[in-house]
């Protein structure tokens, strides 16, 4: 078995532990651990299907609650049947106010309509809710930053660059430094490239993890090519050869600039 495949069931495994507090009848006790053997075993529908059967019996709501989460964890991770599992996270706000499962299953409604679904509208409704939650959650620099992205791939640029600079207000922010990145990539997206230029070497000033930097740098080049500020764009190119991952895509930058550069001087 694939070690990947190994966590997801794992992962399946320790979430159906979350039964293990509640009072269960006899009979309610045997059909959970069956479900969480077809699990064991990889039998994704049988346990879907048993899970169902126990809720058509109606159980307490607290389990409901937890086979819901069940439900759309199986339906997400294991099916890849994105949409039907957001509808499952979506009926634990029915059977609960605990803020541990409004939060838990809001953040898999986030993550799965940002990442996978592509639906920012609805990712938006999630993130905006995680960071309005009160009182402030631990993950708020996360989520501030997933809206301020989310606003981004929207296209709503605005937006996402108020959201940006509010994390550029606070040095103590997780993602202080990566939003400058990500400025520039706003501003990249809308043509504006010498922002985008001075919004990467801000970053490249705080950045420090070198795969990060060659990226960053590669854009950059990009940018000053656009602008036809050839020899920058060169001496940059150049200047990650050798560090940027596809050798080819830059050798062809560097042949192309170079040539541009002769036909200019004839």
């Amino acid at each position: 078995m694939k070690q990947a495949q190994k966590i997801k069931i794992l992962a399946l495994i320790l979430i159906g532990a979350f039964f293990i507090s509640c009072d269960f009848t006899p009979r309610l006790h045997k059909k959970i651990l069956g479900a969480q053997e077809y699990i064991r075993l990889q039998q994704y529908r049988k346990a879907i299907s048993q899970y169902e059967l126990i809720l058509k019996d109606n159980p307490p709501k607290e389990i409901k609650v937890k086979i819901y989460y069940q439900l759309g964890e199986l339906y997400s991770i294991n099916l890849g049947e994105n949409k039907k599992a957001i509808e499952y996270y979506r009926e634990i706000k029915k059977f609960t106010d605990s803020p541990l499962w409004l939060v838990k299953s809001e953040e898999r409604i986030g993550e799965i309509s940002f990442t996978y679904l592509k639906d920012y509208k609805l990712s938006e409704k999630s993130y905006k809710l995680l960071v309005d939650f009160t009182p402030r959650l631990e993950k708020f620099d996360f989520y501030q930053f997933r809206l301020a992205q989310n606003f981004l791939r929207a296209n709503e640029y605005e937006r996402a660059y108020q959201e940006f600079l509010k994390i550029q207000s606070s040095s103590n922010h997780k993602y202080y430094v990566e939003s400058y990145y990500q400025l520039g990539l706003l501003n990249f997206q809308k043509k504006n490239w010498k922002e985008a230029v001075s919004d990467w070497k801000e970053y490249l000033k705080r950045e420090t993890k070198k795969e990060n930097l060659v990226q960053t740098k590669f854009l950059m080049a990009n940018a000053y090519e656009t602008m036809e500020e050839l020899k920058k764009a060169y001496n940059l190119y150049y200047s990650i050869l050798g560090e940027y991952p596809n050798t080819e895509v830059l050798q062809n930058r560097l042949n192309s600039i170079f040539h541009r550069r002769v036909s200019r001087k004839r």
